[in-house]
């Protein structure tokens, strides 16, 4: 597996980018051996050191996974996130299997892969009041420019089960994930609840 290890307002240095490249590979291989690449991604922001890790990002019709952790010295926040993956994947360890064994992942042959492509915008919070904008006469115009986009790049929406929807939004640490319905063709949603159980929406016409 192909391993980048990168660090802002840092300098990584060999010892930690081999112990990145050790135990990282080491995690994710005893659950994922179809594993190409990772990265692992550092932060020093004041006390803090904030780690990302992502695994086969960008990967078309792969699974990825993708986990995060802060902690005040860079190791211990890699072995917190490096944790987090592990758990993710052996939780997930029978579904990957059956992913790629039903057409899913990193073989997949392109004509029996349904995927929509599409683009994933970055939009800064808002900093205003929309219902009070609502009533002003300048709202067009705040509005536009509360929705400039700050970041933008290249997605999938893939064709899957409503399982195989919420391992994804998962593992990937996502809050929400848009997908194809296998049984019904149509745009479906899953998001995780503030309950703590999870929203599954599916249009009705």
């Amino acid at each position: 597996m192909k391993i980048k290890v990168s660090g802002v307002n840092m300098d990584v240095g060999q010892s930690l980018t081999q112990y990145v490249l050790e135990h990282l590979e080491k995690a994710v291989k005893k659950y994922f051996e179809k594993a190409v690449s990772g990265e692992a991604h550092f932060v020093k922001d004041g006390h803090l050191f904030k780690v990302t890790l992502t695994i086969n990002e960008g990967v078309r019709g792969g699974i990825a996974v993708k986990s995060d952790a802060e902690a005040g010295d860079a190791y211990g926040a890699f072995n917190e996130a490096c944790e987090k993956s592990a758990k993710q994947l052996r939780r997930y360890k029978r579904r990957i299997k059956n992913y790629r064994r039903n057409g899913g992942g990193l073989k997949a042959v392109e004509p029996n892969y349904n995927a929509i492509d599409a683009m994933k915008y970055v939009l800064p919070p808002l900093n205003h009041n929309v219902f009070e904008e609502m009533e002003n006469e300048e709202t067009e115009e705040q509005l536009d420019d509360s929705h400039k986009i700050i970041a933008e790049k290249t997605t999938l929406i893939e064709e899957l089960s409503v399982d195989e929807a919420i391992m994804k939004m998962d593992l990937t640490n996502l809050p929400a994930l848009v997908f194809i319905n296998g049984k019904n063709k149509k745009l479906n949603v899953v998001y995780h609840r503030r309950d703590g159980n999870i929203s599954w929406i599916d249009p009705q016409v």
